[in-house]
């Protein structure tokens, strides 16, 4: 970009930008990592003429899928972990694609 050689100011601000969103996007990482992977499904089964239900979280571990029992108590924290989880996953979407074109940007400038 014409702009980006010719003004240090503009390109200094790009640089910058480029460097919070890459610790925004180190942040995000670690905190993801804390809080639990999958879906949360709710399961029923019948046995004689009585229907029970219960809670699975379901995740992959490399290759295989886990269904880990969650108990009644646990569903409503379990979910908000599970929410907070997409949450951050959106965000950190976001700031990889900022981070792709300001890297863009930054690139074509030098050349």
């Amino acid at each position: 970009m014409k702009v980006v050689e010719k003004d240090k100011i503009v390109s200094g601000m790009l640089r910058d930008e480029l460097s919070r969103s890459e610790e925004m996007l180190v942040g995000l990482r670690k905190s993801l990592a804390d809080l639990p992977r999958g879906a949360l499904s709710e399961r029923k089964k019948r046995y004689k003429e009585k229907a029970y239900s219960y809670f699975s979280l379901k995740y992959r571990d490399g290759e295989k899928v886990v269904n880990q029992h969650v108990s009644a108590e646990q569903v409503p924290a379990l979910r908000k972990q599970l929410d907070q989880r997409k949450k951050i996953e959106k965000e950190m979407k976001s700031y990889q694609k900022r981070i792709a074109y300001l890297s863009k940007i930054l690139k074509s400038g030098r050349g």
